[in-house]
């Protein structure tokens, strides 16, 4: 009798070390499969943080993400500016490409579980897609069975959803979220920034343009002044008329370069250089320097219209102010107006200055405002 108990107890006490001996490796897989996702999770987001444009960002991640976890699609939603729908905007599947194609879209908090993940910030996942009653049936994933997707946050604001999908039933688990929603951070993160800079390199060129179109305004004014034409030969340096169509003159013998003199877009003249029949032709590295002496001497004529017009600039403001303080030293209206009208035509050298109050003129004005 006691040696059957004893029998039954070493019975149980094996059953016990086998059944601990299968949780150790249960417990050693599940672990080892984290571990697995983990690195695989940071070297997606690795790869995806070195990337500055956001279209290749967005299509080099879908791809990682099903490569590296073995998934059947992987898609990237970013919310539209009415923040109403959710726009497929990458995708990794042959279907996801069908999708992108016809520019496919969820209306946010109605259609999908990714409409709902981007209403609600929060993860989902179908564990049985024929069973989740938000699930979107969509026949360019026929072979989808589980799906789980994850809002892209930035600050707090959803941005977007990662969405992910599997040819098995019940392939993503809680611990699951929890990775993959770490990687959807940085993701997320990748992705502003990616914008960001888009928009700053945005910003950089509309200000390049709108400072060209300054440029080239302010040459059409100065120019509109002021025309300047100078020739060289061996006589010296001599201005000549800008209208006369060839201040040097082109023969059949002779090697000729034209080039442009140009600042920021604006052509601002031409310089042009010849040579006899009997002289060498010029050389590359002769139209070199002339090209970066060109360039050279752009910087310095915008340099010089910068200065003189600052010195214009400083002159109109003394003007202004000394006839503003001899204004001021008017006590009625009789003296102020002759004051200016003296003043202004003195200081502009003209022949003849005219002021004058007008009721007429004022009430005209009245009733253009009230219109």
């Amino acid at each position: 009798m006691l040696l059957d108990e004893i029998e039954e107890s070493l019975e149980s006490q094996q059953k016990l070390i086998d059944q601990l001996e299968d949780t150790k490796r249960d417990l050693e897989s599940l672990v080892g499969y984290q571990v697995t996702e983990l690195k695989a999770a940071a070297q997606v987001a690795r790869e995806a943080a070195n990337i500055r444009n956001l279209e290749e960002l967005l299509d080099k991640t879908v791809h990682l993400i099903s490569d590296k976890f073995d998934f059947y699609h992987a898609g990237i939603f970013l919310l539209d500016d009415t923040e109403q729908y959710a726009v497929l905007q990458a995708a990794s599947s042959e279907g996801g490409q069908h999708m992108l194609a016809r520019q496919h879209k969820l209306r946010i908090g109605k259609v999908g579980i990714v409409g709902h993940v981007a209403a609600q910030g929060e993860p989902r996942i179908a564990l049985d897609v024929g069973a989740d009653a938000v699930y979107f049936d969509n026949p360019d994933l026929p072979e989808t069975r589980s799906e789980m997707s994850l809002p892209l946050k930035v600050r707090e604001q959803v941005i977007g959803v990662l969405d992910i999908q599997s040819t098995e039933e019940k392939a993503f688990t809680q611990d699951d979220i929890s990775i993959m929603q770490t990687l959807a951070d940085q993701i997320a993160l990748a992705i502003d920034n990616a914008r960001l800079l888009t928009e700053s390199q945005q910003s950089l060129i509309e200000l390049y343009r709108l400072y060209e179109a300054q440029v080239a305004q302010a040459w059409d004014e100065y120019l509109y002044r002021r025309t300047f034409a100078y020739e060289y030969n061996q006589s010296g340096v001599t201005a000549v008329s800008p209208s006369h169509p060839h201040a040097i003159p082109v023969a059949d013998n002779q090697s000729v370069i034209n080039l442009p003199i140009s600042f920021r877009g604006q052509t601002l003249g031409t310089i042009m250089l010849s040579r006899d029949a009997d002289e060498e032709p010029f050389s590359m590295n002769e139209i070199a320097i002339a090209r970066a002496t060109i360039s050279q001497l752009a910087l310095s004529l915008e340099n010089a219209r910068l200065i003189e017009s600052t010195y214009r600039q400083a002159e109109r403001d003394r003007i202004a102010t000394t006839i503003t303080s001899k204004l001021w030293n008017s006590s009625d209206i009789d003296s102020i107006l002759q004051t200016a009208v003296h003043e202004l035509g003195l200081s502009l050298e003209v022949s003849d200055a005219y002021i004058e109050l007008d009721v007429d003129a004022m009430n005209e004005s009245n009733q253009n405002h009230a219109n």
